[in-house]
């Protein structure tokens, strides 16, 4: 209900005020950082999640060493059926 009081206010009051709304407006802008820097950091890593990645990381470069000396063994051996062609 939207009663009209005839309350006086002075210039203190209303310096008061806006510093009350000031420090309220930094407070909730520390809880979003807060918030929003829990939301978006990274995962810590976990001992056992960096011996699985360093596990990971070495099959993987095994499979790519197993790639590349396979694709040179069809490689050679399609030369040499070329060459046999002749």
């Amino acid at each position: 209900m939207n009663a009209r009081t005839n309350q006086k206010y002075t210039l203190e009051d209303i310096i008061q005020r806006k510093q009350e709304v000031l420090q309220d407006i930094q407070i909730q802008h520390q809880i979003i950082a807060e918030t929003t820097q829990a939301i978006f950091a990274p995962i810590l890593p976990s001992p056992k999640l960096d011996q699985t990645a360093l596990i990971k990381k070495f099959n993987t470069g095994m499979a790519i060493f197993d790639g590349v000396m396979v694709g040179m063994k069809i490689f050679k051996s399609i030369r040499k059926f070329f060459k046999r062609g002749r």
